[in-house]
């Protein structure tokens, strides 16, 4: 692994059962999206001080807004978009390794300009996440408990916010932003590489 050539690492082999179980401090794991989320919750859910707790850094090709936000919010520490460069990913595990959020350049660029739209209120989302599945006004209606005439008025704003010219247009746009949340197996990712480190001690789940 090319990090194993940077002397500030000290990087080793393992899964995701081997953080809790290995006989040195891990300072930084390295993993897939499905992963990253899947450690970062159950370190949440073991509710121990966050020193003692490696951070998370994701390497993934996922690029989406919603992506990033779910991670983000099931506590991962750092965010890496796979094929950018090898500096980034040294960068990226310094800076989660000192205590602070990473995200790399073109993250950071596409969440600083999601903050200029108007965000969709979470009512609208549930109704964009049916347009994209394919249901009609009346089904969708039906779903959520609400009149037909109020799916209109959502379908409405939605297209607005969007800048979209029909149901489809938005239902194209949600799904390229990564607007709809999708099930997390359909956006994890196969485990591909398991890397760690020595002053800072790190693995790639």
């Amino acid at each position: 692994m090319a990090l194993r050539q940077h002397d500030a690492f000290e990087v080793f082999e393992g899964g995701p059962g081997d953080v809790e179980s290995h006989e040195q401090r891990i300072d930084v794991v390295v993993a897939d999206y499905g992963q990253a989320i899947a450690l970062s919750s159950q370190a949440n859910r073991a509710n121990r001080a966050p020193s003692a707790t490696p951070k998370i850094l994701a390497l993934t090709s996922n690029d989406k807004e919603a992506d990033v936000r779910r991670a983000i919010e099931a506590g991962v520490h750092g965010y890496l978009l796979m094929g950018g460069e090898f500096r980034d990913l040294v960068e990226g595990v310094t800076v989660v390794a000192s205590g602070m959020r990473y995200l790399c350049r073109s993250v950071a660029q596409r969440m600083a300009d999601s903050l200029t739209r108007i965000a969709l209120t979470s009512r609208e989302i549930e109704v964009l996440r049916l347009v994209v599945t394919g249901e009609p006004n009346k089904v969708i209606a039906r779903h959520l408990n609400i009149e037909i005439g109020t799916v209109k008025s959502h379908m409405s704003a939605i297209m607005s916010k969007l800048g979209a010219t029909s149901r489809t247009h938005a239902a194209g746009i949600a799904v390229n932003r990564g607007l709809v949340d999708l099930p997390l197996g359909t956006l994890g990712e196969p485990v591909r590489t398991n890397f760690a480190p020595a002053d800072l001690r790190m693995q790639y789940a």
